[in-house]
C-alpha cells in the first residue's frame, strides 16, 4: 500500500460512512475510535478495522496539514497472504454508475479535508484570548504585591562564612560581579568605565 492513495483503499460501501467519519475529524479534531470498516489489501481481499484519529490544523492557516489515524485491525483477511498477487476473478466487476459514485464520495472528502477552518479556529482563538486574559490578570496581581518604594526592603544574609558565592564567581579580565571594582580582591586596579 505504499505510494497508494488511502482514498482507493477504502471499501466502496464504506466510502459514506468514511465521509461522515473525515467531517468530525474537522470539525471536533478526531474521533476517539470509528465503528469498523473495510480496507483492501495488497492480494484484493479485505481487512475490517477500527481507527482512532487526530488531526492537526495549521492555526495560521487554519488549514487541514495531517491526519493520523491509529489502526485496530477486527477481522483479517480470508487469505492470511496478503503480499499475494491479486486474482483477476477477484477484482470487482462493478458499473460506471457505481464508479462514478465511489469517485464522487472520495473527491468529497478530498474537498473536506481541502476546506478551510473555521469552527476549531474560532475555538482556538477564543482559548487563545482566554488564557491572555488570565495571564494579564495573574501579572496584574503580581504588581499589586510588589513593595511600595517608601516600604524598606531588607534581605538577610546568612553566615558569610558558608557563602559560596565568592568563591564560586568568575573573573573575566579582573571583573566580578561580586566585587567591587575598588576592591583589593580584583587582579586590577584599573576603574570600571
Amino acid at each position: 500500500i505504499v505510494d497508494k492513495d488511502v482514498m482507493q483503499l477504502y471499501y466502496p460501501s464504506d466510502l459514506m460512512y468514511l465521509r461522515q467519519v473525515y467531517d468530525n475529524i474537522l470539525k471536533d479534531g478526531g474521533v476517539q475510535r470509528s465503528k469498523p470498516y473495510r480496507m483492501i489489501t495488497h492480494n484484493g481481499d479485505f481487512v475490517k478495522l477500527e481507527t482512532e484519529w487526530t488531526s492537526f490544523v495549521n492555526p495560521w492557516s487554519r488549514k487541514l496539514e495531517f491526519v493520523i489515524g491509529k489502526h485496530f485491525i477486527i477481522e483479517g483477511p480470508r487469505n492470511p497472504d496478503v503480499f499475494q498477487s491479486p486474482e483477476a476473478d477477484k477484482r470487482n466487476k462493478i458499473c460506471k454508475e457505481e464508479t462514478a459514485k465511489n469517485q464522487a464520495l472520495r473527491d468529497t472528502i478530498i474537498r473536506i479535508m481541502n476546506e478551510e477552518m473555521t469552527k476549531p479556529a474560532e475555538a482556538q482563538k477564543q482559548a487563545m484570548n482566554k488564557r491572555c486574559q488570565d495571564l494579564a490578570f495573574f501579572m496584574e496581581s503580581i504588581l499589586d504585591e510588589t513593595p511600595k518604594p517608601d516600604e524598606e526592603l531588607r534581605i538577610e544574609i546568612q553566615d558569610r562564612d558558608h557563602s559560596f558565592y565568592e568563591r564560586d564567581s568568575v573573573m573575566l579580565g579582573g571583573i566580578s560581579p561580586h566585587h567591587e571594582y575598588d576592591d583589593s580582591n580584583t587582579s586590577t586596579e584599573a576603574p570600571l568605565t
